[in-house]
């Protein structure tokens, strides 16, 4: 376990899935919560869980595309907390399908929210860490932002770019003492996996009769070593870890969480 009491730590995407599992565990690691989601009511649950446990909390409603919408929640956390000690980037959404069958909406949605959304919320709450010269950023990523990856080739872009955007956000922020990582997780069943197990199913015969998650397994078994899924909570127990003290020295990483199907 780690000591993050007394520190802040803002969420997005928050509401379900790896943002929820995080949520809750920096919060019962200690650590003041601001859970944000375009699910207004998702944050709001999820606060009120915490709260139940005993924990302090704060729910917002946001797109993290849209700037006055970041600097909202910023401000909010800033009237409630006095200070913002974590932000987790975790906020995310994907397409699936062939690159040339992309409409520019499949395209401009996970880089205006995966990216973009990084982006914004990174530049607005680094403002706030600065003066204090203390911080952690995690960024999530994916195995598909270090490896491309056919039919869901949007979401690499924008993956590839928070890499990059971690890299370069580590390199500025460095002299004021804030840490800046990117977590890559592997195979965890999402929404957007299920989408895609489900375009799977429309397009290889060979699918047709499997179920989504059966589609799921079958990828898993075959690319991973491990041959088992990764879950919310293997995600989680890395952001536990790059947001304490003990990884005061780890910045500028892109670290994978999933079984060993990308070792790079």
């Amino acid at each position: 376990m780690y000591n993050l009491n007394g520190q802040v730590a803002i969420v997005t995407g928050a509401g379900s899935g790896i943002g929820r599992a995080i949520t809750i565990r920096l919060s019962l690691e200690g650590a003041a919560i601001v859970a944000a989601d375009v699910d207004g009511m998702a944050a709001e649950k999820l606060i009120r869980e915490i709260k139940d446990l005993g924990r302090r909390g704060l729910s917002s409603e946001i797109d993290v595309s849209i700037a006055k919408d970041v600097e909202r929640m910023v401000k909010g956390t800033m009237e409630n907390f006095g200070q913002i000690d974590i932000l987790v980037n975790n906020a995310g959404t994907g397409s699936t399908g062939l690159i040339i069958d992309h409409s520019e909406e499949d395209w401009e949605k996970p880089l205006q929210v995966n990216l973009k959304g990084t982006f914004l919320c990174s530049r607005a709450v680094a403002k706030e860490m600065m003066p204090r010269k203390r911080g952690r950023i995690v960024n999530i990523s994916s195995i598909a932002g270090k490896s491309g990856e056919e039919f869901i080739g949007a979401y690499c872009a924008s993956k590839f770019g928070v890499i990059g955007l971690t890299q370069v956000l580590a390199k500025e922020l460095g002299r004021h003492l804030i840490t800046v990582n990117a977590v890559c997780p592997g195979y965890v069943w999402t929404p957007m996996w299920e989408n895609l197990a489900l375009w799977f199913k429309e397009n290889f015969p060979s699918m047709a009769e499997l179920s989504p998650r059966e589609v799921f397994e079958r990828r898993v078994k075959a690319v991973t070593p491990l041959r088992r899924p990764q879950t919310p909570e293997d995600i989680a127990n890395l952001v536990a870890f790059l947001v304490s003290d003990e990884a005061r020295n780890i910045t500028g990483q892109a670290i994978n969480v999933d079984g060993g199907a990308v070792m790079q």
